[in-house]
């Protein structure tokens, strides 16, 4: 383990990724400590102002350093390095959030000299999912034991050399490769979306059901990191396939990282993958864990939410099944809610927003109706629209409102394009003045005018 005045790992970045500026925010994010790791940029001196630019971060950054080099940076940066591990990361490429702290915990507890963690292409679909049990792709990045690195080992990591094949696995995620700058194999073609029989939460997994026919292969795929991951296989019940999909427990991944998630299929042995369709209707729904996880349709294509930071559970309220009950203690509004599914016994709180006023809400499952979505309301004569929030994202409307008479009356209605159009109302009558009036009325107003 590193001594008290060592960091614990040194990321080392070529002159070539000197001006990254995500790479240097990506440094910025990490979960292991600012005082657990440095970072030595190379700094060919050819452009005064990254000179300038690198002299000034490192003024206000204590764990980086600005290192001038010539000929075998290589050399040069890794006589400074401190750390128990080094990093290299080549031009284009960043790190994910937890990188440091997972590559250095997986050298600690196997003891291996290199470990290698997982690289996206952010935006780009890879050919097939990514084999836990399969070897590394090339593009894999690496942490190796600074005792143990040769200016040579550390050139081969600057120039993303292909993974070597003894190192140690990691299946999450560590680095990103921007588009431009990954390597340039063409993506696998998506085929038409395959339409989803059912998509519905129970017990904590979206049970997905497709009619197929042939092999089934299913997946999900992150476009913001460009990683795909297999589900495991499906079960076959006549002409329909049928997955598990488990957002906490991912076959050889573990948890899906947070974030946006794609559903995929590929029928047939050579297959395209395809996106699953689905209805907003059918499809969206949540389930509550130690995370909560959306499922949504968009452009009806069907995709995830996990940990729900854009989207809320609650896509749509029923006004013909939603009461409001009144007793001593007030209002009590009580509407079914499909397809959300919560922990056994679990009761979640959230709000819901009348108008401009939030008031506290909760969901609970209730024997013989499921979930649903209660909250104590009151309020002045009027209409009020119905919006939930159940998590990170802001809250979002459920086409619905709540209406109050006169009296104290409360019923929820449809909202806005959802609402029955009223009839229109019949023009009131005028009754007509008898022409001769009218006349003299005129000559009066005529006369007044002129004096």
């Amino acid at each position: 383990m590193p001594g008290p005045s060592q960091s614990r790992v040194t990321v080392i970045v070529p002159p070539s990724a000197a001006g990254s500026r995500e790479l240097l925010a990506s440094l910025d994010r990490q979960t292991l400590p600012a005082a657990d790791f440095e970072i030595l940029v190379g700094d060919d001196e050819r452009s005064p102002e990254l000179t300038a630019r690198l002299e000034d971060i490192a003024r206000h950054r204590t764990n980086l350093v600005r290192v001038p080099v010539t000929d075998g940076a290589e050399d040069a940066l890794l006589a400074r390095a401190t750390g128990e591990y080094v990093v290299g990361v080549p031009a284009g490429r960043s790190l994910t959030p937890t990188a440091l702290a997972v590559l250095s915990e997986l050298a600690d507890t196997t003891g291996a000299d290199l470990v290698a963690g997982l690289t996206g292409r952010v935006g780009v679909r890879p050919e097939t999912p990514q084999d836990p049990a399969g070897a590394l792709p090339a593009t894999a990045g690496r942490l190796r034991r600074r005792a143990s690195t040769s200016a040579a080992d550390l050139a081969d990591d600057l120039a993303a050399a292909p993974a070597e094949a003894g190192a140690a696995a990691v299946t999450t995620l560590c680095f990103l490769d921007a588009p431009d700058t990954a390597d340039p194999a063409t993506p696998a073609d998506v085929a038409e979306p395959v339409a989803a029989a059912e998509a519905t939460w129970r017990d904590g997994v979206l049970h997905l059901t497709f009619a197929a026919s042939g092999p089934v292969r299913a997946s999900v795929y992150s476009a913001a990191t460009g990683v795909e991951w297999p589900l495991g296989e499906g079960t076959v019940d006549g002409g329909n396939v049928s997955f598990g999909l488990d957002p906490e427990d991912v076959p050889g991944l573990g948890p899906l990282p947070t974030g946006t998630w794609w559903p995929t299929l590929r029928v047939g042995d050579a297959g395209a993958p395809a996106l699953v369709e689905a209805t907003a209707a059918r499809a969206h729904g949540a389930t509550f864990r130690d995370r909560t996880t959306v499922s949504f349709v968009e452009d009806r294509r069907l995709g995830l939410d996990v940990g729900a930071g854009a989207r809320q559970p609650i896509r749509r309220l029923d006004p013909a099944r939603t009461t409001v009950v009144e007793d001593s203690r007030g209002s009590l509004l009580t509407s079914p809610i499909r397809n959300l599914d919560l922990a056994p016994g679990a009761r979640v709180t959230g709000w819901l927003r009348l108008g401009k006023m939030p008031v506290v809400a909760w969901l609970e499952d209730v024997d013989g109706t499921g979930t649903v979505l209660r909250a104590w309301v009151s309020g002045l004569a009027g209409e009020s629209t119905l919006h939930t929030r159940f998590g990170r994202a802001p809250y979002a409307p459920v086409g619905a409102r709540l209406v109050i008479d006169g009296v104290g009356a409360m019923t929820v209605a449809p909202a806005g394009k959802d609402a029955p159009a009223p009839a229109a109302a019949p023009a009131p009558e005028v009754e007509a003045a008898p022409a001769s009036k009218a006349r003299r009325l005129a000559g009066r107003a005529l006369r007044s005018v002129r004096g």
